[in-house]
C-alpha cells in the first residue's frame, strides 16, 4: 500500500490500513467486532494471571543479556496484532509485515519458548495492565493493550523471567544504561540485519560493524533466505560465533529469526526500533562517543 494512503487519518484512525488488514485476512474483521463490542467494554482485571510472572526493568534486562549470552526476542503491540490476525502497516514509514497463518503460528511458538538460550521480552505490566484512566509518561492508547492483557498469560511460563521489550527506545526507557550497552558491544563484532541500511551504515557500533540489507517489506516471506544470508556472512567475514552479535530490526520476523539461529549457535538480538525511532543524532552519540 502506498505510504500516502497509510497516512490518511479519519476520526483518529487510519482507514486504509484497516482495510488492507481485512483484505489480507477477512477473519480479522470478526476479531475487530468482538474486540470493540465486547473486550473493550469488559473492563476485566487480568492482573491475577501475571502474579507469578516476573518482567524485568530495562537495565536488569540488559544485565541479563550481558551475563547470559542469550539471544533476544521482543514481543509488543505489533506482534500481538499478528497474533490476532492483522498485518502491520505503520503510517509513518514504508516498513510493513503482511499477516499469514504461518507467521502467527511461529510467533506463538517463540513466545511460548522455554529455551534458556532465548530471552523473551514483553511489555511491562504497568503498560499492558493499565486502565483507561491511568496516567503514563509515554504516549498511550488503551486499545493497543486489550488483546495483550487477555491473551499473553497463556503463552508465558510462571516462575520464568522475561525482559522489557522497549529497552532500546529512549523515550520508553529514559534511564537505560547506554554506556554499559556500548562498552559491551564495542568489544564484539556486529552484523546489522534490517532494511534501508544506507541511513545507518555510517554507525561504528562494534569492534567491526557489517550490514545486511533485506528490504522493508514482508520480511517473514524471506526468512529462510535471510537466515542463509546471515550464516553465509559469518563464513565469508570469518566472524566468530562467540564474539559476534546479530542486531536484527525486522519487526516480528526478528523474534523468529533469533529462534531459528539458535541451532547454529548464532546470537541475535531483536533491536526493533532502536535505529528508526532514536532521537536525531542520538545513536551517533551512543556509538561514536569516546568517553566511557
Amino acid at each position: 500500500m502506498n505510504i500516502s494512503l497509510r497516512e490518511i487519518k479519519c476520526f483518529g484512525r487510519f482507514p486504509f490500513i484497516r482495510a488492507q488488514q481485512i483484505l489480507d485476512n477477512p477473519a480479522y474483521l470478526v476479531h475487530l467486532l468482538i474486540k470493540n463490542l465486547w473486550y473493550k467494554w469488559q473492563n476485566k482485571d487480568w492482573s491475577y494471571k501475571y502474579h507469578n510472572i516476573e518482567i524485568l526493568n530495562p537495565n536488569d534486562t540488559l544485565e541479563f543479556l550481558l551475563s547470559s549470552n542469550a539471544s533476544f526476542a521482543r514481543f509488543s503491540d505489533g506482534e500481538f496484532d499478528i497474533l490476532t490476525g492483522a498485518g502491520i502497516y505503520p503510517p509513518d514509514s514504508d516498513w510493513s509485515q503482511k499477516w499469514s497463518i504461518n507467521l502467527e503460528k511461529e510467533l506463538k511458538q517463540v513466545l511460548s519458548s522455554s529455551d534458556d538460550r532465548l530471552f523473551v521480552a514483553v511489555d511491562p505490566k504497568e503498560t499492558f495492565l493499565s486502565t483507561k484512566t491511568d496516567s503514563h509518561s509515554i504516549p498511550f492508547e488503551y486499545n493497543m493493550w486489550i488483546d495483550m492483557k487477555r491473551m499473553m498469560w497463556k503463552f508465558l511460563h510462571e516462575g520464568r523471567k522475561y525482559g522489557h521489550c522497549h529497552l532500546f527506545i529512549k523515550k520508553n526507557a529514559p534511564d537505560f544504561n547506554w554506556s554499559k550497552f556500548r562498552n559491551y558491544v564495542e568489544k564484539r563484532d556486529i552484523l546489522v540485519v534490517t532494511g534501508n541500511t544506507p541511513s545507518i551504515s555510517h554507525l561504528d557500533i562494534g569492534r567491526t560493524t557489517h550490514f545486511l540489507d533485506v528490504g522493508t517489506d514482508d520480511a517473514f516471506s524471506k526468512i529462510e533466505a535471510i537466515k542463509e544470508n546471515v550464516i553465509n556472512h559469518f563464513e565469508e567475514l570469518n566472524l566468530s560465533k562467540g564474539d559476534t552479535i546479530v542486531f536484527a530490526s525486522l519487526g516480528p520476523t526478528a523474534c523468529i529469526l533469533a529462534s531459528k539461529l539458535l541451532e547454529y549457535n548464532i546470537r541475535l538480538w531483536d533491536t526493533g526500533h532502536m535505529f528508526e525511532f532514536a532521537d536525531q543524532n542520538f545513536m551517533e552519540e551512543v556509538f561514536n562517543n569516546d568517553n566511557p
